[in-house]
């Protein structure tokens, strides 16, 4: 379930962010050819949402198009 009224910047970064990948904001920015800072806003947005989540080491993932199962097995 993907949150509504995403902003472009919001839905480019959740098509880079594949399900089950991990990527930094620095390499989503340099793959959107985007600064850094708006990859951080979107990211951060995002993660208010529930759509990505940042683990320690700073390496975002999407957690949309998952099922609450998966969401919960992988805390």
């Amino acid at each position: 379930m993907i949150s509504e009224n995403l902003t472009d910047v919001e839905q480019r970064v959740l098509d880079v962010l594949v399900p089950g990948g991990l990527l930094t904001a620095d390499t989503i920015a340099r793959n959107l050819n985007m600064s850094r800072w708006r990859v951080a806003r979107a990211l951060n947005s995002l993660r208010r949402n529930g759509d990505a989540f940042r683990n320690r080491h700073a390496q975002w993932r999407v957690t949309v198009r998952q099922c609450p199962l998966e969401r919960q097995s992988s805390r």
